[in-house]
């Protein structure tokens, strides 16, 4: 269950509610055909929520045999509609009302193959999981996942139905429905998920959640309605399956070997060592006692510059960070423009990762390359230059390199995948991500230099670049890093 608990009241009022006898509830599908649905009174009937899951599921096109889950499927009426798409159809519920009523309406609709099961995943254990989900690598899994804040004393349509709609109080069954989908390999490597969310979850949030569970995740249809109540649709996925992932103990740099591989679109070369690492402007990177220093081939066809490229992959690479800062209230986590993560800890600060696009011609085509580079533990006389080495087991002690790889690897897969049937990303959206990110960064260091003059932050401007204000009030235009100097 994921709502209110039930009790004895509980019972009779959903005895109640089935001694009223049915409903009749009237739906259009995407295609324009009507269904008719006599529903008993405890069953969600479709509602908004429902058209908006049911858009996205006719985009997906045929589905050719291909096999189907869906979680939670109330009146039934969206597993009918993937049945009539082509699907291999099962379903589950954990209101065994719903379940009975759901297998009635697919015999009406000649569609009795559609199997149904009571059950479904919860914050409580309810049986094992081969209860609702009787295979492996589904090729579709939805859930129009609870996502209703309610008052306790109010009563939507019963109990058990409730248990369904109103979003538990410190549970986060998105988190959990995706743990158990990877542990138990329920969705296929070329596989597809989609959750239908309320508002209560912002997309960082989601984001996370999706990478712990090795998923990219992303948003692909959203509604607001005249009240201001917000739902989105977020599709999850295995990152860039058809990709190359090579570790090596030792290369010269991981960029610059990727960048002459043809290796496809999200294939990432990682290594322990680099023998010539480097960042901006050919700047030497210096191997920490512990690093993950990788590097991925995000495209060849982009709508922004690589200055907001690099602006971009920065703040996702911070907001991987911040997942696993144990300590937020000592140690604060700082994109520094152009190209850099700043750790503050104690008043000292201290770089744990430098972020760099990288582009090489090939004919027609510019492959793209970020290489990311993260400090996770400390080696004994590493050089100190302006800002001295940061390192990100401060922030977790358990952190280590496959698990940020693996985080990283789901985010930018977010960001850059082009998976089938999945709309691109809102680049312009994570635009903004990082612009407010790199002027929150500005209030760290207390003084800014520029060409040996001292400047106040203005603005980032749409290119990615800093726009600085010199003591005559005049705006000048920052468009290299290495001109500009932060002291602290």
């Amino acid at each position: 269950m994921s709502g209110k608990s039930f009790d004895e009241d509980s019972v009779s009022r959903e005895l109640e509610l089935i001694a009223k006898g049915h409903k009749i509830s009237s739906w259009k599908s995407p295609s324009g055909e009507i269904f008719q649905l006599n529903l008993p009174h405890t069953v969600y009937p479709p509602k908004e929520d429902t058209n908006l899951l049911a858009k996205r599921l006719v985009k997906l096109g045929s589905g050719n045999g291909k096999k189907c889950l869906e979680i939670g499927t109330g009146s039934g009426i969206l597993s009918l509609l993937c049945r009539r798409q082509g699907w291999q159809v099962e379903a589950c519920d954990i209101n065994p009302i719903a379940v009975a009523s759901a297998r009635e309406m697919f015999k009406q609709n000649h569609s009795a193959d559609i199997r149904v099961f009571e059950g479904g995943p919860g914050p409580q254990e309810d049986g094992d999981i081969t209860q609702w989900a009787k295979q492996k690598n589904y090729d579709l899994i939805f859930w129009n996942l609870p996502y209703l804040e309610v008052d306790e004393d109010a009563e939507l349509l019963g109990p058990l139905e409730d248990a369904a709609l109103i979003e538990t109080q410190g549970k986060d069954l998105f988190g959990l429905v995706l743990k158990k989908i990877h542990q138990n390999q329920l969705l296929s490597n070329t596989g597809i998920g989609l959750f239908l969310v309320g508002e209560s979850k912002s997309t960082e949030q989601l984001v996370n959640t999706a990478a712990k569970s090795g998923f990219a995740c992303r948003v692909i249809d959203d509604e607001t309605f005249d009240d201001g109540e917000e739902i989105k649709i977020i599709a999850v996925w295995r990152p860039f399956v058809n990709a190359k992932k090579i570790h090596q103990t030792s290369l010269t740099s991981t960029s610059t070997e990727l960048l002459s591989s043809n290796w496809p679109i999200g294939s990432s070369l990682s290594s322990d060592h680099q023998t010539d690492g480097h960042g901006r402007r050919g700047r030497r990177w210096d191997n920490a006692g512990e690093v993950l220093a990788c590097s991925w081939k995000i495209g060849n066809t982009f709508d922004i510059s690589p200055n907001i490229l690099q602006l971009i992959c920065g703040v996702t690479v911070k907001q991987c960070l911040q997942q696993h800062n144990q300590s937020p209230g000592s140690i604060q986590i700082i994109q520094k423009w152009p190209n850099d993560i700043l750790l503050k800890q104690d008043g000292q600060i201290g770089k744990v990762c430098g972020v760099l696009i990288e582009s090489i011609s090939k004919g027609n085509v510019n492959e793209t390359v970020i290489g990311i580079g993260i400090n996770l533990s400390k080696l004994e006389n590493m050089p100190v230059y302006d800002i001295p080495a940061s390192f990100a087991e401060s922030l977790d002690k358990e952190i280590s390199r496959m698990i940020l790889q693996s985080e990283i690897d789901c985010r930018l897969a977010g960001l850059f995948d082009e998976a089938p049937n999945i709309p691109k990303a809102n680049l312009t959206a994570y635009h903004r991500l990082a612009s407010k990110s790199i002027t929150d960064g500005f209030v760290a260091p207390s003084k800014l230099i520029y060409r040996n003059y001292e400047v106040s932050f203005d603005s980032v401007n749409l290119d990615g670049f800093v726009i600085v204000r010199d003591q005559k009030n005049q705006l000048l235009l920052c468009d290299e890093g290495e001109s500009l100097k932060w002291e602290f």
